[in-house]
């Protein structure tokens, strides 16, 4: 059993969350391309995004996934929550979203996150590099905060505050258990250093050329970036890596 592991915004999907936009905005077919590659090998077809379930699932219907992986894996990092409670609501009531927001300016919910949101806080913009400790200790490192990528061509991005247990990598781990899969078959392809993370639990993990190329961080600790941006860069990836682990 195999399963690729693909994170949505930034990496299948191309400027404006388009599946048939390129990375100079033109039409693209290659993520298209990528999933039917997937398909007939075989392969479970796997979304891990900071989404929140609801949008993910309509998201895997459209593209025709195995399955998804939310939020980041916040749904089920056992954070204490009370009979009926959200983690998303538990995590408002600590206080730390809030402060966050108040110390620092250049950040803003998200406001293309916000529907059906059950478990992480989602924000855009630009975060000061003590943003992660105030986070860390104003929870008494129950919470973390996590750049999950650049937003939009302005250099805006992505932060998610969320348990510290959940990682794209601790979800992705559960997944392949749960599927009875082999780690080391398994590929990951994503943007962000959060996506970086996957490749500690799958055998392979590539970056698509333009999470790297914003992120000089990023870029020298991936194994692998791709040549080809968004959707090509997922075409390239899962190419090799079925022409290095073929069906059967």
């Amino acid at each position: 059993m195999r399963a690729a592991y693909i994170d949505l915004d930034g990496t299948l999907l191309g400027p404006g969350g388009s599946l048939l936009r390129g990375g100079r905005g033109g039409f693209c077919e290659a993520g298209v391309r990528a999933l039917r590659l997937l398909h007939e090998a075989r392969v479970a077809t796997v979304l891990v995004s900071g989404r929140s379930r609801a949008r993910l699932e309509a998201a895997a219907r459209v593209l025709g996934a195995t399955g998804i992986l939310p939020e980041m894996g916040a749904l089920d990092a056992g954070y204490p929550t009370r009979p009926g409670e959200t983690v998303h609501a538990a995590i408002a009531a600590t206080g730390v979203p809030a402060a966050l927001l108040e110390r620092e300016r250049g950040l803003e919910p998200h406001p293309a996150a916000q529907w059906g949101r059950e478990g992480s806080h989602v924000f855009r913009g630009r975060a000061s590099a003590a943003a992660a400790g105030l986070v860390r200790e104003l929870s008494g490192g129950a919470l973390r905060l996590v750049d999950n990528g650049r937003a939009d061509r302005d250099g805006a991005r992505v932060y998610h505050v969320l348990p510290a247990g959940a990682s794209k990598a601790a979800a992705v781990a559960r997944d392949v258990a749960a599927r009875g899969a082999d780690p080391g078959a398994c590929l990951a392809v994503g943007d962000s250093r959060e996506d970086l993370g996957m490749g500690d639990v799958v055998g392979a993990v590539a970056i698509v050329a333009n999470g790297a190329e914003h992120d000089p961080d990023l870029a020298a600790r991936a194994p692998w970036v791709t040549r080809g941006s968004y959707g090509a860069g997922v075409l390239e990836a899962v190419r090799e890596w079925l022409r290095l682990r073929p069906p059967g």
